[in-house]
């Protein structure tokens, strides 16, 4: 009998002793930094058999906090799942930079051409070498793809930066792009596109099931955020919450949304100088506004932030949505007033305006706000843009030739920048600080770490009511440390048989919370610890094939 107690509990620490030793996942790979010859491009695609199957076929791939890393050709994951993450602990995000692949003389087409569903998380992703300022003459249109439909794109934590035509475009039908916490950065190059490129996300005409942005930053963008334009299909659930918006010509729009299912909400968020271009009667710019029918007093398409193919079905909601004009923008609208500017427009397409109600009167609300640290408005470039050809600029047309990146690009903040210095936090006397549901800040939350923390422990589903998760997640309990009681909560992808249960730094089992058959969806659980000791435990969720493990403090 006791060798039977010995030998069960041996192979409860050996399962247990990844987490004490820091690795909680069993198929994780870390990947050195960039050496001089290995492309993580090869490493990871090399992770596969003689037969061509993935080694691990639930591998995580980590990367060195502090780490450089070099992507020469793009990396297809044609139905496996790919996953990086930078690796836990303190430190710089890892960087993954496209460089000049030696065979083609160009940088690659993108950082990754989605074929299956992906996960990153932590990383910084920069589509030229910034310290080589030839690269800018090899920065490709973007820095993700898709290659193949019904693929989740799901992204946490991460800078996105330096592509001349969109960050992301999913020329197939996606089913989640769920991106949270992330960093959008420098949207665009005249160099190598034109004022009709410098996106975020190009949804193109496809479908996506959801589209949900969350708690992200998007910084000096040259045309739109999302572009849902000529759609052929709908994007069924689009959610744009707690976001910071900085720096946009909005040269075709800011959010194009196009066909829209089920549901549109765009909620909490802070615009600084969205429509930098401002509203005019510019018939280049205009071509694009066409989706939603409306015309101008003059008889043109209709300017406006914000607009959709208009329909009777979705479900709308916008409110507590702050936007500010800076002096610089100001002052750029009182420069070209003379000349058809007439100021920063309307955020929504009166479509949008007419199903909102009297909702619509308070969904935007102009507020001076001035954020800490971000780059200056790009008043060069647009003064350039709206210039006579004859005088050098580009006589208000999609036109480059008259381009000089020296004298006319905006201010490209750099990689180090946008980790390091980038600040869109504002004053806690603004308005704004305490203007979103449940009297949290307006904007990207991770500029107020202490309140995104709240509204985390406040929130009860960060997915939205009716959405199934796109991620199997195990969540910190909360509180941490506790006593006696705490919750934890967690995300099921599929119904299933589903274990929760808690054990000693032994690996000895002290209770089991649930044992039974769940649905799809977030669950949460109160556990009393009342009759443990002050310690640490730790406990594991196992539904399916997928498992998770997390520590937990007892003080009492």
């Amino acid at each position: 009998m006791n060798k039977i107690k010995y030998l069960f509990l041996f192979l409860v620490i050996s399962f247990l002793s990844p987490v004490l030793n820091g690795q909680v996942n069993p198929h994780e790979l870390l990947i050195a930094p960039w050496n001089g010859s290995n492309y993580l491009n090869d490493v990871i695609v090399g992770d596969s058999t003689a037969t061509g199957a993935r080694v691990d076929p639930d591998r995580i791939y980590v990367l060195q906090r502090n780490g450089v890393y070099f992507v020469n050709t793009p990396i297809r994951n044609t139905d496996w799942v790919l996953n990086i993450k930078a690796q836990d602990g303190t430190g710089r995000k890892p960087v993954i930079f496209l460089v000049k692949n030696t065979t083609t003389s160009a940088n690659p087409a993108a950082f990754l051409q989605v074929a299956g569903n992906i996960w990153l998380s932590n990383l910084i992703i920069s589509g030229i070498l910034e310290s080589d300022t030839s690269s800018y003459s090899l920065m490709q249109g973007q820095l993700i793809g898709t290659n193949q439909a019904g693929k989740d794109i799901v992204i946490d934590g991460c800078i996105l930066t330096n592509s001349n035509g969109n960050h992301i475009r999913t020329d197939q039908a996606t089913r989640v792009m769920k991106i949270t916490n992330t960093i959008f950065a420098n949207m665009g190059y005249l160099g190598r596109s034109n004022l009709g490129a410098g996106k975020a996300i190009d949804v193109r005409a496809v479908s996506c099931d959801s589209l949900v942005l969350v708690n992200n930053t998007f910084v000096n963008f040259q045309d739109r955020i999302i572009r849902h334009f000529n759609s052929t299909a709908a994007i069924n659930n689009f959610i744009f919450d707690h976001n910071t918006v900085v720096n946009g010509m909005s040269y075709h729009g800011t959010l194009v949304l196009g066909i829209l299912g089920a549901k549109s909400e765009i909620t909490n968020n802070l615009f600084i100088d969205p429509f930098a271009l401002g509203n005019d009667t510019d018939y280049v710019r205009q071509a694009e506004f066409n989706e939603s029918g409306e015309l101008d007093p003059v008889g043109n398409r209709r300017m406006s932030w914000i607009f959709s193919v208009n329909n009777t079905e979705t479900n709308w909601k916008v409110s507590n949505n702050f936007y500010s004009i800076s002096d610089s923008g100001q002052a750029f609208f009182n420069r070209h007033a003379s000349t058809g500017v007439t100021g920063e427009g309307s955020p929504l397409s009166r479509h949008i305006n007419s199903r909102l109600g009297a909702d619509s009167l308070t969904a935007f609300v102009k507020q001076s706000v001035v954020l800490a640290n971000i780059p200056k408005l790009m008043t060069a470039m647009m003064d350039w843009y709206r210039r006579p050809v004859e005088q050098g600029g580009a006589g208000k047309t999609k036109a480059t030739t008259n381009f000089n990146r020296l004298l006319h690009d905006y201010n490209r903040a750099s990689w180090t920048y946008l980790s390091d210095t980038l600040n869109g936090s504002y004053s806690t006397s603004s308005p704004a600080y305490s203007a979103g549901t449940g009297s949290f800040p307006l904007g990207d939350l991770n500029w107020f770490p202490t309140k995104k923390q709240e509204w985390l422990n406040w929130i009860t589903d960060v997915n939205e009511p009716g959405m199934t998760p796109v991620e199997f997640s195990l969540n910190q309990n909360y509180p941490n440390p506790f006593n006696p009681s705490t919750k934890i909560s967690f995300n099921l992808v599929a119904a299933g048989k589903t274990n929760l249960s808690v054990f000693n730094v032994l690996g000895q089992k002290m209770a089991t919370l649930i044992d039974e058959e769940l649905t799809a969806g977030y669950h949460e659980i109160n556990f009393d610890a009342s009759k443990l000791t002050t310690g640490v435990y730790f406990y594991r969720l196992e539904s399916g094939n997928n498992f998770s493990i997390k520590k937990m403090l007892l003080v009492k």
